[in-house]
């Protein structure tokens, strides 16, 4: 039987900082979304230029995918944004 189970400690070990990494978060449409996005964005980033976000709704509109480029610095500033971004009740899923 094969362990499918991503591993991310070998995920880790290639990862070079700094990185620019393409961030994509999905969530239920709404204004709300947009705002927590940006808060939490701007919490690890501070100077992240907001107007640089793309956004795309569904195909019904009920969903909207927001996708950002960052530069990571270190793992612990991946750690840490992820944290935040899986405990907002808006975003569904962070890629």
């Amino acid at each position: 039987m094969i362990d499918r189970t991503p591993s991310r400690e070998l995920q880790e070990h290639l990862w070079v900082f700094p990185m620019d990494y393409p961030i994509k978060l999905i969530g239920e449409t709404c204004d709300e979304l947009n705002n927590a996005v940006v808060e939490i964005l701007v919490k690890h980033f501070p100077e992240f230029d907001e107007t640089t976000l793309k956004s795309q709704p569904s195909r019904t509109g009920k969903y909207n995918s927001i996708t950002a480029q960052l530069r990571f610095e270190e793992l612990e500033q991946v750690h840490a944004l992820y944290a935040d971004l899986a405990a907002c009740p808006y975003i569904k899923t962070a890629l």
